[in-house]
């Protein structure tokens, strides 16, 4: 099956964003050169958001200053220079928040007006500031666009995502600059980067900056640690050399807060290797974006202190290094998101073979029992839509809860989802289909389960089932829930009836006569004669159902006869029951029950 136009918009624009991404990832792992790396963003970010002028702001000394700029601005590199109290880019600067003016920018009060810029021209504007690692701003990154091009929230959270990246790189380009007179510590720590710029994930990074460290530092011994998803505790990740054992103490969460915090004394390094001949410690915290992901240590051999030189250089390649990680968890994220993307995207399009083989790669197997789910939002809400985007998080989110082998696609159209359910198959499905109700519910989104499936042949029959049981969810479930596809009836043989191509006969006519007659005198004779027939005729049991007196029920039938000209006791009422769901499948009456 082909995709949507909305599907296919969300993909090209998160294709468009991991690209630009990459390209940034790119820019700030290949170099230490600050301004180069700072013009080729301002290209990158121009190309992304399709703006008229981007400029990046340096804070040097209490100023602002431009260091980068569109090629038609050249002039302002390094010329245009003013407080942070004065402008919106000063604005942003003191309050570290992005900010965007969506149209008459020059109106704003806290714009400040530069001649050189030709601010004149502009009408929408977003700045974003570069946070330090301390959280303390370093530059803004600003976008300037004419009428009628306006950024939206889009812009201004790829534009986060670029300023993140880009931190890391100007404090570490800024820390190069300042060094640049210590030849011989610079050559080790460039080959250090390099290394550690070619390492292809966190295996194979840790050993390189454990060893590198060692020989910048001349020290006895290297570690690198990672902190566990709790952030409560060390694993170690490598160690120079290898050979020697994990402290034991470093397991206290007290003396870990302290080593990175830096709070209290700091330990001696025999308490924490008390076999090996050791004198100073330096302990560095590997933190990125004001994210600790781990801890870097270096003792120096016996009869040696480390000095000021050697405590910045190791918060260098420390900061490097958490950096270096988070791109390598950015890389693989995004390899793992293009990997489930294409799985369903080769669902959708019956490409079974090649599904089967995404799913093994994400550790999905298809020879034990499964299920697709898919999620779209109920009625009331847009795919696309902001409201839609934190619902499907949450849906994503609640999907990889319910089982360890998962695989999901959170949006931004609809979510996708392929669940293993081991063995125990048949028992937990009824466990998924419960906890996707309360999940819809509570989201506001219609999720449609498959059939369960222990077959890869049966994968795209799967997919297919999940898709439509989540479209007749969508007009039955007006405020979300979850239907499988078992539980359809007959909606699985009309779902792929369009509006267009449904019968315009004496049945339909009927059925719109109620829907009309409802909204006109807020009724429910469509819902009475949907459960009349839904319990074969039966006027005690359909009451029963509806909670009223079955005198009250044939009066509702006898009026439903006098406005629509049927006799129900005579004519084809299978028809009439067809003709009531496929309104209800087209969305003519709005969600049923």
């Amino acid at each position: 099956m082909s995709l949507n136009v909305e599907e296919g918009s969300g993909i090209r624009a998160l294709r468009e964003e991991n690209r630009t991404l990459y390209g940034v990832i790119k820019l700030v792992s290949s170099s230490l050169e600050m301004l180069p790396m700072l013009q080729g963003v301002v290209d990158l970010a121009t190309e992304a958001t399709g703006c008229h002028a981007c400029f990046i702001y340096l804070l040097e000394d209490g100023h602002l200053t431009i260091r980068a700029a569109s090629p038609v601005f050249a002039e302002a590199v390094g010329n245009v220079r003013f407080s942070v109290e004065e402008g919106l880019t000063g604005w942003v600067a003191r309050h570290r928040t992005p900010e965007f003016i969506r149209e008459r920018a020059m109106d704003d009060p806290r714009m400040k007006y530069v001649p050189l810029l030709e601010e004149e021209r502009f009408q929408s504007m977003v700045a974003v500031p570069i946070l330090a690692r301390s959280g303390d701003t370093i530059g803004v990154i600003v976008l300037h666009t004419q009428a009628p091009h306006e950024f939206t929230e889009d812009t201004v959270k790829l534009l986060v995502h670029i300023a993140s990246l880009v931190s890391g790189a100007i404090e570490n380009a800024q820390l190069y600059d300042r060094e640049r007179r210590r030849v011989d510590a610079l050559t080790a720590l460039s080959s250090l980067s390099q290394a550690v710029a070619e390492a292809t994930g966190t295996s194979a990074l840790g050993p390189a900056v454990a060893l590198g460290t060692r020989q910048l530092l001349h020290a006895e011994i290297c570690q690198v640690y990672l902190l566990d998803g709790g952030g409560d505790d060390l694993q170690l990740l490598a160690s120079s050399p290898e050979a020697v054992a994990v402290p034991p103490s470093l397991s206290v969460p007290s003396l870990l807060l302290a080593a990175l915090d830096g709070r209290g004394a700091r330990p001696r390094a025999r308490s924490l290797w008390p076999e090996l001949e050791v004198a100073d410690l330096l302990v560095a915290p590997l933190s990125a974006g004001g994210e600790r992901v781990g801890l870097l240590c270096a003792a120096s051999s016996r009869g040696t202190k480390f000095g000021e030189e050697e405590t910045e250089l190791v918060h260098a390649i420390a900061h490097l290094t958490a950096i270096a990680i988070k791109r390598a968890e950015l890389i693989e994220g995004l390899t793992n998101a293009n990997i489930v993307k294409d799985l369903f995207e080769a669902l959708a399009a019956g490409a079974t073979s090649f599904a089967v083989a995404k799913a093994t790669e994400v550790r999905c197997e298809l020879n034990a029992p499964y299920v697709l789910v898919l999620a779209e939002p109920a009625a009331g809400r847009e795919p696309g839509s902001g409201e839609w985007r934190e619902a499907a998080d949450a849906v994503g989110r609640g999907l990889a809860e319910l089982s360890p082998n998962t695989a999901v696609e959170a949006g931004p159209g609809p979510v996708r989802a392929l669940l293993a359910l081991g063995s125990r198959g048949a028992r937990r499905l009824e466990d998924v289909v419960r906890a996707c109700r309360e999940l819809g519910q509570s989201s506001g989104a219609a999720i449609g389960i498959s059939e369960l499936r222990d077959s890869p042949a049966e994968a795209s029959r799967a997919y297919r089932e999940a898709r439509d049981a989540a479209t007749i969810g969508r007009a039955l479930l007006s405020s979300g829930g979850a239907i499988s596809y078992a539980q359809l009836g007959a909606y699985r043989y009309l779902v792929h009836i369009a509006p267009e191509d449904a019968p315009h006969d004496r049945m339909r006519a009927a059925v719109d006569g109620l829907i009309a007659y409802d909204r006109k005198r807020r009724t429910a004779l469509l819902d009475t004669l949907e459960r009349y027939l839904a319990e074969r005729r039966s006027v005690i049991e359909s009451a029963r159902a509806l909670f009223i007196h079955p005198n009250t029920l044939r009066q509702r039938l006898a009026r439903i006869e006098e406005l629509t000209g049927l006799k129900l006791d005579q004519d084809d009422l299978l028809s009439l029951e067809l003709a009531i769901k496929l309104a209800r499948l087209h969305g003519r009456p709005g969600g049923g029950g």
